[in-house]
């Protein structure tokens, strides 16, 4: 079962990587993230997370409990983005790489993308 969780939250990263550091975010859509408007864009950008993720979690659980898992990522996902880019729009300063706090920001996003994947992993294999 440790080999079988650990399996899980490497590719569960994996996901998350191709969904937000590669060509499947969009332009449209990291425009729309850096200030957490429009929100149509973000939310596809967070179907992307729960699209990969859900082929991956097909592989290890089944029933109702896939869909709410998939569910949990796309709107904890949704909401992350919206609110970091929510914070740049109400503080422009975060926007910028060279602003410590940008990185706390960054940080703390990554942390919770992070946090909400381990709590997939322990749903799903626990």
């Amino acid at each position: 079962m440790k080999i079988e969780a650990l399996e899980l939250l490497i590719l569960l990263n994996i996901c998350h990587w191709l969904g937000d550091y590669t060509h499947l975010s969009r332009d449209w859509m990291l425009s729309a993230k850096r200030l957490g408007k429009p929100l149509t864009p973000i939310f596809l950008h967070a179907m992307v997370h729960a699209i990969l993720m859900g082929i991956v979690l097909m592989l290890y659980i089944k029933g109702i409990m896939f869909f709410w898992l998939l569910l949990f990522e796309l709107i904890t996902h949704f909401l992350i983005d919206v609110l970091k880019g929510r914070l740049n729009y109400w503080f422009p300063k975060l926007s910028n790489p060279a602003n410590k706090y940008h990185w706390y920001v960054f940080g703390a996003d990554q942390f919770l993308h992070q946090l909400i994947i381990i709590i997939i992993v322990f749903i799903a294999i626990v």
